[in-house]
């Protein structure tokens, strides 16, 4: 009866431990920014399978949604439920936030044993008003906006002798003069990277400042912000801050017309915004950008120009997207491992994975490739430039006030529509071809030069401006762009 009773508590003893070894091996936690991108989030506690309570702040704007994965351990099974609804282990399960605190309860049954239930409070905040930073090194910080929460934007203020320059504002709602103010005494001037909203949006908080940016992105700013102090910058530009601090202007057409790359050759330091990529990755598709042979070319120039400088270090606009650290070797391998692959995209050589995504309201297919520390995410017909291409539209009333085309102008865009008020009965065009061997430019059937400004006059009602571009070939582009004078 005794080796009974043994056999019998060393069985029972074996489904108790089964029980433990079947309760969670981990917690994952994720929100969608966009459809292409899941937001890795943190739990504010260690994870370990004999906690049982967890917490985690999340920023409203991107977790209408939050994606739980209950993780066990290989060769292991259990029934899972979150929120009474049953999970799959190792898969993510959408669960929808309201603002405010939520609680979420993870119940884990494994066979034959006990259950044991997790439970995760959720924290979904409005983090807009609120900035964190670092400093990163002497006179240097980075600033994130919405409170630091992943899935934020990077900007980067570092100190010269008497003034320092702040790279980028981006998009959050709070005071980010006040709080630039708290990290450094100096006047601060502002560069933008590119006109994309979630790097400039707070610009207007910095009146007295000089905006450094490239012209080539104008139109995506709203004309509120374009002031008298913006100093329009070109490839081969200096920005030199004193203490050593000088930033050479480099052109990198592709994610945007304007991306520039502020390279201080002496510090070894590249302020890239998303330029070579937003950490991980570039976005090509957007019909905003340019066409790859033409972000092919901005790479070779760059490469070529941070060829010898060992120990470059990128600073990103978006690090949480970083795979590893972009200093050091690492980070001059990342250009080069994009111009590779955008030379393999072209050749033909590598293919991305088809993907989808809706950005204003436009499905937009694009391609995902991946070479080495690169992810070149490209728009499959926007691969090269046409001979007859225009590089820039510049489109002005008579006052200097700028007109927004719709869409946004690209060089593979050919038609547009625009509005502008009934007293504005004349538009000054200035129209740059991508090629300057290009043959010739007319406007409404008139001569016109590249880089020039052309005068259309407006009719009452609905307009058509026809830009024809002829290449050296030959050939021609035309783009439309159909004007209404408002009453």
């Amino acid at each position: 009866m005794k080796t009974r009773g043994l056999i019998i508590s060393l069985f029972l003893l074996a489904g108790l431990c089964r029980a433990q070894e079947a309760a969670l091996a981990g917690l994952e936690l994720g929100a969608d920014k966009t459809n292409l991108e899941r937001l890795p989030i943190k739990l504010n506690e260690q994870f370990s399978p004999s906690r049982l309570n967890y917490t985690a702040t999340v920023e409203a704007s991107y977790t209408e949604t939050i994606f739980v994965t209950p993780k066990l351990s290989s060769g292991r099974s259990a029934a899972i439920t979150i929120n009474g609804k049953a999970a799959r282990p190792n898969e993510p399960h959408g669960v929808k936030l309201a603002l405010g605190v939520n609680q979420i309860s993870i119940v884990v049954t494994p066979p034959g044993g006990p259950s044991k239930t997790y439970q995760l409070t959720v924290d979904r905040k409005d983090l807009s008003r609120e900035y964190w930073s670092e400093q990163i090194g002497p006179g240097m910080w980075r600033i994130q906006d919405f409170g630091g929460f992943i899935g934020n934007e990077d900007m980067y203020l570092i100190e010269g002798r008497e003034r320092a320059l702040l790279f980028d504002t981006g998009m959050g709602r709070g005071d980010l003069a006040a709080y630039v103010k708290k990290l450094t005494k100096l006047p601060v001037d502002v560069a933008i990277t590119h006109g994309n909203r979630d790097h400039f949006l707070q610009v207007d908080q910095f009146p007295e400042a000089t905006v450094y940016m490239s012209e080539l992105d104008v139109t995506r700013l709203p004309q509120h912000l374009v002031t008298p102090k913006f100093k329009w910058i070109k490839d081969g530009d200096v920005i030199d801050i004193g203490n050593g601090r000088r930033f050479e202007v480099i052109h990198v057409s592709g994610h945007s017309l304007g991306s520039v790359v502020y390279l201080d050759y002496a510090n070894k330091i590249a302020v890239t915004g998303d330029a070579i990529s937003s950490g991980s990755m570039v976005y090509m598709f957007a019909p905003t950008c340019a066409a790859l042979d033409q972000y092919l070319e901005s790479l070779k120039r760059l490469e070529a120009r941070v060829k010898g400088l060992d120990g470059l270090t990128l600073l990103t606009g978006h690090s949480y997207q970083e795979r590893v650290p972009l200093r050091g070797a690492a980070g001059k391998q990342l250009i080069t491992d994009m111009r590779i692959a955008a030379e393999k995209v072209l050749s033909g050589e590598l293919e991305g994975k088809p993907a989808q995504t809706v950005r204003d309201g436009i499905v937009i297919e694009l391609r995902q490739a991946q070479y080495g520390l690169a992810g070149l995410w490209y728009n499959p017909k926007n691969l090269r430039t046409d001979p007859a291409a225009l590089g820039f539209l510049k489109i002005q009333t008579p006052a200097g006030a700028n007109v927004v085309p719709q869409p946004i102008f690209s060089s593979f865009q050919t038609d547009y529509t625009a509005e502008v008020p009934a007293s504005v009965s004349q538009l000054i065009v200035t129209p740059t071809a991508y090629w300057a061997d290009h043959k010739q430019i007319t406007i409404n059937g008139r001569q016109a030069k590249s880089g020039e400004p052309f005068t259309a006059a407006l009719a009452s009602g609905s307009n058509k401006i026809e830009i024809v571009v002829t290449s050296a070939k030959g050939t021609t582009r035309t783009y439309t762009i159909v004007v209404n004078r408002k009453s």
